[in-house]
């Protein structure tokens, strides 16, 4: 789904009046259950939205790149939040203050119609999601979350779609449900079988149609 440039338009010369923040990777921006300072709008870099279970298990519910604002189901229907955001690389954002945002979107229809549609993007991806990690075994759920990755974050290049940022095991085991070890035995397979490879700091997917034909495979 194409972003509403419309909207990131008028919501880049908003922001602009807020001053730019920087996180080191692995920096907390957000903690679980505390009151947000306000809504950040993220302008460089990746973070992810994570939950933690009693157990103290990780899991990565999706990955915010450039453009992204966040929280912005709290910020709108004042749902308190119950989400880690937390710094992927080096991130710079931008934050405004949670009624002055809302104030300066109520009455406007393309910028809320262009957050509707990502948020309705990002809810269909959840539930593709839910439903692998219910029904797929670790191989294809490690294939899923690889192919979720691709579609964010891929650029094409002449030979194949290469993801510049480099998704560690632990990465992709927070984002499939899975310890480390096992999300790094799925990948080696996935090696092995020349579906992806590993260039310096980038990966490289050579055959896109043949990592889809493998998650669909018996």
């Amino acid at each position: 789904m194409q972003k509403d440039h419309r909207k990131i338009l008028e919501f880049n010369n908003f922001y602009k009046q807020f001053p730019i923040r920087y996180y080191k990777k692995s920096e907390m921006m957000i903690r679980a259950d505390d009151d947000p300072q306000g809504i950040f709008y993220l302008t460089k870099g990746y973070a992810r939205q994570y939950t933690i279970s009693k157990t103290g298990f990780e899991l990565t519910l999706h990955i915010l790149k450039p453009d992204s604002y966040f929280p912005m189901v709290w910020a709108i229907n004042g749902t308190p939040n119950v989400y880690f955001f937390e710094a992927l690389t080096t991130v710079e954002v931008r934050r405004a203050p949670r009624d002055q945002v809302v104030n300066f979107i109520k009455d406007k229809p393309s910028v809320i119609f262009g957050l509707i549609s990502e948020l309705l993007e990002d809810y269909a991806e959840a539930l593709t999601r839910v439903e692998h990690l219910v029904f797929s075994d670790a191989y294809r759920r490690v294939i899923s979350v690889l192919l979720y990755i691709i579609k964010h974050f891929g650029e094409e290049t002449n030979k194949g779609i290469v993801v510049h940022h480099r998704f560690t095991q632990q990465d992709i085991a927070t984002l499939v449900g899975v310890a480390r070890e096992t999300a790094g035995n799925e990948m080696m397979k996935l090696e092995k079988m020349g579906l992806m490879k590993h260039v310096n700091h980038s990966i490289l997917f050579e055959d896109i149609k043949k990592l889809e034909l493998e998650l669909n495979s018996n």
